[in-house]
């Protein structure tokens, strides 16, 4: 088979599109043929090495985790899937990649994609639905989020943003989200109700006390997320929280700030595949490109501020 395969830890230098060989099939697993493959942010780390003190990888390795395909094979003690079914889901990181023809995937981490959805719009959907699901919803590391409270969401038309969007739409909430000027309209489509321009200076200065905020951003806008925050209300950070002392500081004012960890939820992962069957969930996708086009793709992500996923057609 053909696969998209890292060698190093030097970036882009370090990538090669190549022959390699066809994934084995552990206890538990199916191969899976693979139709296209969401591209994400950890991707871009893995390639620099940034995540190696979390993930151990066996070089060369197979990039990427998002997949949408066709059971090719089956292996021992799997249920409920066959030859032939179509699949989406997220593999393992320390598993094998798919920006591949085929990966090997554990059966618990796919569930079927529904017939309303392409491979594409499928294969943009785990990693984004993992992480916006444990930071909207999560008792733990999220903001579990209740019907009739207020969220905003920072990042909003981003590709966990804008799936957060929906889900706490889907749960009843009242949502705010910011976004450059130009994502504004976006967001009102998706159903935020006060859609906010983060770049005007003072943005936060006139939107009230809310129960919650998801930061999908970075920690620079933590303090003027957090002044937003009713007493006994959540402060989620996506990429980590700022310090030890930050999160003592709002402890005190009865704020509660937990780091999200889209990885805790994959449990729950047939739960998600049961909102996306019915429907309730739009994908976003900014741009397609063919798996042979997989540096221009990883360029993109890197660059940020992507609406929605990128994501590499690999078959069909």
């Amino acid at each position: 088979m053909r696969a998209v395969r890292f060698h190093d830890y030097r970036g882009l230098s370090g990538i090669q599109y190549e022959d390699a060989p066809l994934p084995v099939l552990g206890n538990g697993e199916v191969l899976v043929r693979v139709h296209a493959a969401g591209v994400n942010p950890f991707d871009w780390y893995a390639v620099e090495g940034y995540v190696n003190q979390y993930v151990s990888f066996r070089l060369p390795a197979v990039l990427g985790r998002d997949v949408s395909g066709v059971v090719e094979a089956v292996g021992v003690r799997v249920d409920g899937l066959a030859i032939g079914d179509a699949v989406y889901g997220q593999t393992d990181p320390e598993s094998h990649g798919t920006f591949a023809d085929f990966t090997a995937i554990e059966s618990f981490r796919l569930a079927k994609k529904p017939e309303h959805l392409s491979h594409i719009e499928a294969a943009s959907l785990p990693n984004v639905m993992l992480a916006a699901w444990n930071g909207v919803f999560s008792g733990d590391s999220g903001a579990n989020l209740k019907t009739r409270q207020t969220i905003l969401i920072h990042g909003a038309a981003g590709g966990i943003g804008s799936i957060a969007v929906q889900l706490a739409n889907w749960c009843g909430a009242h949502v705010l989200g910011t976004a450059s000027k130009r994502n504004l309209g976006f967001l009102r489509e998706l159903g935020v109700e006060q859609a906010i321009d983060y770049t005007v200076e003072g943005w936060h200065e006139h939107v009230g006390r809310i129960d919650a905020v998801l930061n999908t951003a970075d920690g620079g806008a933590a303090k003027a997320l957090c002044s937003l925050i009713k007493p006994g209300g959540r402060y989620v950070a996506l990429r980590g929280l700022p310090d030890a002392a930050f999160v003592a500081e709002q402890a005190a004012s009865g704020i509660s700030c937990v780091a999200a960890s889209g990885p805790a939820s994959v449990k729950d992962f047939a739960q998600m595949a049961g909102v996306v069957a019915q429907g309730v969930i739009k994908p976003v996708i900014s741009a397609v490109y063919p798996i042979s086009e997989f540096r221009d793709a990883l360029e993109r992500v890197r660059e940020g501020h992507v609406r929605g996923k990128i994501v590499l057609s690999v078959a069909g």
